[in-house]
C-alpha cells in the first residue's frame, strides 16, 4: 500500500475507531444512567431538559467517551501511519474535537462538559500516539 494511502488509511480508522469507542462507552454511561423512555433524542427541547436533569455520573461518561475514544483512534493511526505517527493522530484528536463541537452545538451541555470536550480530544490523541512508542516527531519523514 503506498504511502498516502496508508496515511487516509491511518486517519479514517483512527476516527471510526474513536467514534466506536465513544458509542460503546456512552452506551455504558446509558445503561447506567438510562435515559427516559419516551425523551424525543431529536428534539432540542426535550434533550435541553434531559441535559439539565443528569447526575453528574452521567455527564462524566460522556467526558470518558469523549477521551477514550480519541486516546483509542490516535494510537491506532499512530500505528498504521506510515510517518509523522503523531501527526496523524492529532489530525484524529481534531476531528474528534469537531464532533465534540457539533454536539454541543446541538444542544445545551453543562458548561464544564463542553469546554473539557473541546479542550481534551487532541491531547487524548496525542497520549494514544505516545502510547505506541513510536517517534514522537510531528514531522512528514518516514
Amino acid at each position: 500500500m503506498n504511502r498516502v494511502l496508508r496515511s487516509v488509511a491511518a486517519v479514517l480508522g483512527g476516527i471510526v475507531l474513536s467514534g466506536l469507542v465513544v458509542l460503546v462507552v456512552e452506551s455504558i454511561g446509558h445503561t447506567i444512567y438510562p435515559p427516559p423512555p419516551d425523551i424525543d433524542l431529536e428534539d432540542p427541547i426535550a434533550m435541553a431538559t434531559f441535559m439539565a436533569q443528569l447526575p453528574v455520573g452521567a455527564l462524566v461518561f460522556v467526558l470518558l467517551a469523549w477521551v477514550a475514544g480519541p486516546v483509542a483512534g490516535g494510537y491506532l493511526a499512530a500505528r498504521i501511519a506510515p510517518y509523522g505517527p503523531v501527526l496523524h493522530a492529532l489530525v484524529v484528536g481534531a476531528l474528534a474535537t469537531a464532533a465534540d463541537a457539533t454536539n454541543i452545538l446541538s444542544f445545551p451541555h453543562p458548561t464544564w462538559l463542553a469546554v473539557l470536550g473541546l479542550l481534551l480530544p487532541v491531547p487524548a490523541a496525542y497520549l494514544g500516539a505516545r502510547l505506541t512508542g513510536r517517534s514522537s516527531r510531528l514531522s512528514l519523514e518516514a
